[in-house]
């Protein structure tokens, strides 16, 4: 007896058109998606950007530790550490105002 009455409900609810208010136009399908592949493009992009940004911030700052251990002197490698390591912060600091920019 279940069975019949879910299989009756099936066929009443698949067999009822959507009511005319509730029907979405081709015009509105494709508006909708137009916008949501240009936002999600956008997004792609900004993340990948963000990424390719953030190697290339860390390469900068090995580079710059490595380079900070070449020098003689404590003062200088302290300096360059501190250098090295502000950078950094710029950097990544930047990179997550364009990110953030990007995806409003």
């Amino acid at each position: 007896m279940i069975l019949g009455a879910v299989a009756i409900a099936t066929e009443i609810r698949t067999t009822n058109p959507t009511p005319p208010g509730q029907q979405m136009s081709g015009t509105v399908v494709t508006c909708v998606k137009k916008a949501l592949e240009k936002r999600e493009t956008a997004v792609i992009a900004a993340y990948t950007t963000y990424q390719n940004g953030s190697l290339a911030t860390l390469n900068t700052r090995k580079t710059s530790l490595l380079a900070a251990w070449d020098k003689t002197t404590k003062s200088d490698v302290k300096a360059a550490i501190t250098a090295a390591w502000k950078a950094y912060k710029t950097s990544t600091t930047d990179l997550k105002t364009a990110l953030t920019t990007a995806r409003k």
